[in-house]
């Protein structure tokens, strides 16, 4: 089982770029949270590979049928989830954590989990495709 997670990263002092890593073991998982620890990293999308590609009601392409977004901000990791057994949602974290808005999606204050938990999920969703279950989710 592996997954692809793409992010932007911004450094005012250079152009944009984009990062990306597909992840086949828990040692990927490990570097992808090192990569998404740098200050310029943006929120990555996370794909799994071996789920299923739906046809978009909205476009007509095909895409994934689910969707989970992650971000390391202030010292805390961030999820977000979507997919068709579960509307979006986001875990019940550490109400210290701060909320942290982008363009594309946004993590609400209180929403964001240690380090060792956001690793943790990330692994396991890398192990069974599913919405992790590690963490206490609520829809939003």
């Amino acid at each position: 089982m592996s997954f692809r997670a793409t992010w932007e990263i911004y450094d005012p002092r250079e152009l944009p770029a984009d990062g990306a890593l597909v992840a086949h073991t828990p040692q990927d998982v490990g570097r992808l949270v090192a990569l998404l620890s740098e200050p310029s990293a943006n929120p990555a999308m996370v794909v799994h590979l071996d789920r299923p590609l739906v046809i978009s009601e909205f476009s007509g392409n095909t895409v994934p049928d689910h969707l989970l977004w992650a971000l390391v901000h202030s010292g805390f990791g961030y999820l977000s989830h979507f997919c068709p057994e579960h509307p979006y949602s986001v875990p019940i974290g550490d109400p210290a954590s701060p909320a942290r808005h982008y363009d594309h999606t946004e993590f609400e204050a209180g929403s964001g989990v240690s380090f060792d938990v956001f690793t943790q999920a990330l692994k396991e969703f890398l192990t069974t495709a599913a919405r992790p279950t590690c963490v206490q989710w609520r829809q939003i």
